[in-house]
């Protein structure tokens, strides 16, 4: 994950490509219940950091100004009315409680993953983050319809030539293959 961007804007076509690869993601029932909202250039970025400001840390959670940040949005009624479908009808899958597991967050999740391969696919670096403060009133200002929901961001651009690894990546050891997978039973 990019967490510095060089400011150079992404190459002609490279932006579009990886959202179109975000359509290609399953999708339940093809529901389609996945929104991209893009917001491109400096003062959008801006923008998108000053509304989700949290008040009791006094700073933006980032100050990474990447050319791209593409808003992803999950439309869960879009499933619950595709369920509801004669094709589709009688699964109990027409209200929430009928789902084992949120798939409009799912598909949403599984259309980030193509983005970010395709991002790499195009020498793009990459940055998948939660958004934990001005959701609501963002997703208001930029005129996003009611019941959609901002599942996180993805911010795209160049890594910037001193953009290194931080965080928890370089603290914590990642699981090694045979404590995380499991063979026949636990």
């Amino acid at each position: 994950m990019v967490r510095r961007f060089d400011p150079r804007p992404l190459p002609a076509g490279t932006l579009e490509r990886i959202l179109h690869s975000a359509t290609r993601a399953p999708s339940a029932g093809f529901s389609q219940g996945l929104d991209l909202l893009v917001l491109e250039g400096p003062e959008a970025v801006r923008g998108f950091w000053r509304a989700t400001t949290d008040p009791r840390f006094g700073r933006p959670y980032s100050t990474a100004e990447p050319p791209v940040l593409v808003l992803v949005l999950a439309d869960k009624q879009a499933y619950l009315d595709r369920y509801a479908a004669p094709d589709k009808a009688g699964l109990g899958m027409d209200v929430e409680a009928g789902w084992p597991v949120p798939y409009w967050d799912m598909d949403a999740a599984m259309a980030v993953m193509l983005m970010l391969l395709t991002a790499v696919d195009e020498g793009v670096g990459a940055w998948w983050f939660g958004v934990f403060h001005g959701a609501e009133a963002l997703l208001r200002d930029l005129g996003v319809p009611a019941g959609r929901r901002l599942v996180g961001a993805v911010a795209l651009g160049h890594p910037a030539a001193d953009d290194r690894p931080g965080g928890s990546a370089t603290t914590r050891p990642r699981r090694p293959l045979d404590e995380v997978v499991h063979r026949g039973r636990w």
